[in-house]
């Protein structure tokens, strides 16, 4: 799958939402904050997306620099931007800044662990944002696999070569489509991945779990029910079944017993032998077989049968 999208900051000002939708987005990936201050934008658009029912997800530019301000950022943003929301994409830690890249992977891949787990453990999918050098070249990639990509480069191709689920293919330079977004250069993007399923699924990002409903038991047996059944109490056709189902019982077993309670019970057939006859030609007659003939009578002989002997037919 392809869906096309955009993610947008106070840079793009006074964003046309509406516009853009018509213009084929399907999703938004706001930042949320920068270090820990709040994109003034932030609101706004939230509730211009919501409004317009454009899915949307966050990211956070972060300029932490050891994980305890790593999970500051993590906590000024789930207080301050998530809290009391709902997102149908991922919350993204966006790692490009300058100074990061010079603190080298072990300390940088430490931050990124350290912001991620702190938004995850307060129920919300996350992600990490960067170019694809950026990660090949200032991170510890087999370190942080559990984390979802979303790789930043721009051309007619990804050339990441790790398991990632949103590409942003182009902003100021863009060789798929036009740089521009509802009349604004904007950042655009395309999601890999079902991410409002998914993360509705997993009751995450403001999206609680539903309840499963135990199934329900049944409480009368099955020639009971069948009983009710032939009665008329539980209905015809699919009236019937779907009642049947919604009770918790088995529509097919619970029409097998119908159609046994339906059947006319067979009247055994009992034939007197007379002189002359042989299990074949008894057998014959009644379009059965001798061996059945013999095993229903408990003939050992068959052979052997006297006139005036009871045969079970």
């Amino acid at each position: 799958m392809k869906v096309f999208g955009i993610d947008v900051s106070k840079w793009n000002g006074d964003f046309d939402f509406m516009k853009a939708k018509s213009e084929g987005v399907k999703f938004a990936i706001l930042r949320g904050a920068y270090a820990c201050s709040k994109d003034i934008k932030f609101e706004a658009y939230y509730a211009a997306c919501k409004g317009l029912q454009i899915p949307v997800g966050v990211y956070h530019y972060s300029m932490a620099n050891n994980a305890t301000e790593a999970r500051a950022e993590a906590n000024f943003l789930i207080q301050n931007v998530l809290k009391g929301k709902q997102f149908e994409y991922p919350i993204y830690m966006d790692v490009e800044d300058k100074t990061q890249a010079a603190l080298g992977k072990d300390k940088l891949t430490e931050i990124i662990t350290a912001f991620c787990d702190t938004v995850e453990k307060a129920g919300y999918y996350v992600g990490i944002y960067s170019s694809t050098s950026f990660f090949q070249s200032y991170t510890h990639l087999n370190k942080l696999e559990r984390f979802d990509k979303w790789v930043a480069h721009w051309a007619k191709s990804c050339s990441y070569k790790g398991d990632y689920g949103m590409w942003q293919f182009g902003g100021e330079t863009n060789v798929i489509r036009s740089n521009k977004v509802a009349g604004v250069v904007c950042d655009q993007d395309y999601a890999l991945k079902d991410y409002p399923k998914i993360i509705k699924d997993k009751g995450l990002n403001g999206y609680g779990k539903t309840a499963v409903k135990p199934p329900v038991k049944p409480v009368k047996s099955l020639a009971e029910i069948a009983r009710e059944v032939i009665e008329g109490k539980w209905g015809n056709g699919t009236e019937r079944k779907e009642k049947l189902s919604k009770a918790g019982y088995d529509y097919n077993a619970v029409q097998k017993e119908v159609n046994k309670l339906l059947k006319p019970p067979v009247k055994e057939v009992i034939y007197i032998v007379q002189r002359g006859d042989t299990l074949n030609s008894i057998a014959n007659k009644y379009g059965t077989t001798v061996d059945k003939l013999a095993s229903k009578n408990g003939i050992k002989n068959k052979n052997l049968i006297y006139s005036g002997q009871k045969i079970k037919i």
